[in-house]
């Protein structure tokens, strides 16, 4: 037998062992041959080709980056302007029905949310409800050190095409050492075309993606992201499609409401209070402030509970009796007998 056919041979044996062992898992794990997996053609979902022509429908929220200069005093004319975020605003508002804390956000087809998981585990251990500051403030330290590292990377870019300036010299040496590790990463990854090297090209193309992403991300506290429902509103006296959030809020329902807002409503919003409880009493929510529950709790206590050491103090108020005065009532009464 020619090596040939020995190879003929395995060649065989391996695909007939392959195809025994696929058709084994398929027929164990996969309930093959009743399972016969996926059609080629899917059924037409009438549900889904619906969103699909809702979101084809939808605008792009346009921004662009860098954020342009837009100097608005004398000194920001040369030195600059502070960049600025073009984020997707949330616009509150009140309703006799809805509620206090209902807001809406214009929908566009790149908008996006914080995951349901992401955003439950923020309000609950950051105790962060309505006022979103904080995450805000991260976002926005985020944007402007994505920004200062995008300059760096073409600072860096541009240096190498001044070939009377050697950029491993001071003082260039250190601005190049803040770009170093990104540039040795990416170096083995990206491609080489006519002899110029397109690293620094393609991470100002996934800098610039990654800050003017952050653009179109939207906070939905006190609500998760999943709770919001799409609709239409009339805004400046034309038709948007925009994104509700409103009712109460399903993390006041399945955890309790921050204290410091229950306290906020107590103190200066009592309507917002008053409409909590004539809305959603049946839901065994406690609207009041810590304080007041305790409180009223020490007040409703029973009466013998609140002196279970009622006989102890007797008891210590009689021993503790001062002797004098015990000797002179005796002697009191003597002579009143007498």
């Amino acid at each position: 037998m020619t090596l040939a056919n020995k190879i003929l041979d395995f060649k065989v044996v391996l695909v007939s062992g392959l195809e025994s062992l696929t058709e084994q898992i398929a027929t164990k794990i996969f309930n093959y041959p009743q399972n016969l997996g996926m059609p080629v053609n899917p059924e037409y979902d009438t549900k889904q080709q619906s969103m699909v022509d809702y979101l084809a429908q939808l605008p792009v929220h346009q921004t662009n980056f860098p954020p342009p200069a837009a100097p608005a005093t004398l000194s920001q004319v040369f030195f600059g302007n502070f960049p600025e975020m073009s984020k997707i605003d949330r616009t509150f508002y009140e309703h006799k029905s809805d509620g206090f804390y209902n807001f809406y956000v214009p929908n566009y087809k790149n908008i996006f949310f914080l995951p349901d998981w992401l955003s439950q585990w923020l309000q609950i251990n950051f105790n962060i409800s309505v006022d979103t500051t904080p995450l805000e403030i991260i976002q926005q330290s985020i944007f402007l050190g994505l920004i200062g590292f995008f300059f760096l990377v073409e600072f860096r870019m541009k240096l190498y095409w001044f070939l009377t300036i050697n950029p491993y010299t001071r003082p260039w040496i250190y601005l190049i050492s803040l770009t170093d590790w990104i540039q040795d990463f990416m170096t083995g990854l990206s491609p080489v075309m006519l002899g110029v090297d397109l690293t620094a090209p393609i991470i100002l193309g996934l800098t610039g993606k990654l800050a003017d992403s952050l653009n179109h991300l939207v906070f939905t506290m006190p609500f998760l992201p999943s709770e919001g429902q799409p609709g239409k509103m009339m805004i400046d006296n034309e038709v948007q499609d925009v994104i509700l959030f409103r009712y109460l809020p399903s993390l006041w329902y399945t955890h309790s409401i921050p204290n410091s807002l229950r306290e906020f409503w107590y103190t200066q919003r009592i309507d917002i209070l008053n409409f909590m409880k004539k809305n959603y009493a049946h839901l065994n929510i406690e609207f009041l402030p810590d304080r007041i529950i305790s409180q009223s709790q020490h007040i409703s206590k029973p009466l013998a509970d609140n002196f279970t050491h009622g006989s102890e103090l007797t008891s210590n108020l009689l021993s503790n009796f001062p002797v004098e005065v015990d000797s002179t009532l005796n002697l009191f009464m003597d002579k009143l007998i007498t």
